[in-house]
């Protein structure tokens, strides 16, 4: 059996190539001070389970955010109308989540094959619950003055970019530099 090397050579590096670079291809990039970067395509086609065609019916309705909850301990001191000092410790969340601005991003060489989403800045950003802060007043019965005497954070999730589709979200894979 007569092997063409030169055949087998481009086949084997061709293979090294998507095996070493494959991941990339399902990765973004975002600069978390701007909100810029780039989503390729298939990182958001793999997880809503598209094909090339439906992705092509559905860019329009794709958007993104960037979402991260932090999780603090936080200790309530208070007195009590009787003179009774009273100490209560609360696991309190605080979840943000930043509209990031896209647009779908086009092959020239090809008419109007997507090739992923342009990420052109940071939005809206809506809250959800307060981080607490020494010295400021916490939940507890009227008149009772109670005071954050110590918050300390327990932990953070999430913190990632999200592709939504109507009813469908996703937390993306950000590109980890090949060293």
């Amino acid at each position: 059996m007569r092997i063409n090397r030169k055949f087998a050579t481009v086949t084997v590096a061709a293979a090294s190539a998507a095996l070493m670079f494959g991941g990339v291809a399902q990765a973004y990039t975002l600069d978390q001070a701007t909100g810029t970067g780039f989503v390729g395509k298939g990182e958001v086609q793999t997880p809503f389970g598209w094909n090339n065609a439906k992705l092509q019916a559905n860019a329009a309705g794709v958007s993104f955010s960037y979402d991260a909850t932090g999780t603090y301990s936080a200790v309530c001191t208070w007195t009590t109308g009787e003179g009774t000092r009273g100490e209560n410790t609360h696991n309190v969340s605080h979840s943000t989540s930043t509209s990031v601005a896209s647009a779908v991003a086009y092959d020239a060489r090809v008419k109007n094959q997507i090739t992923g989403f342009t990420l052109k800045g940071f939005g809206i950003t809506t809250t959800t619950g307060t981080v607490p802060v020494v010295g400021g007043a916490c939940p507890g019965n009227p008149g009772t003055d109670g005071t954050w005497t110590s918050v300390e954070q327990t932990g953070s999730t999430g913190g990632g970019l999200y592709a939504h589709y109507g009813a469908l979200s996703t937390l993306l894979t950000p590109t980890v530099p090949v060293v």
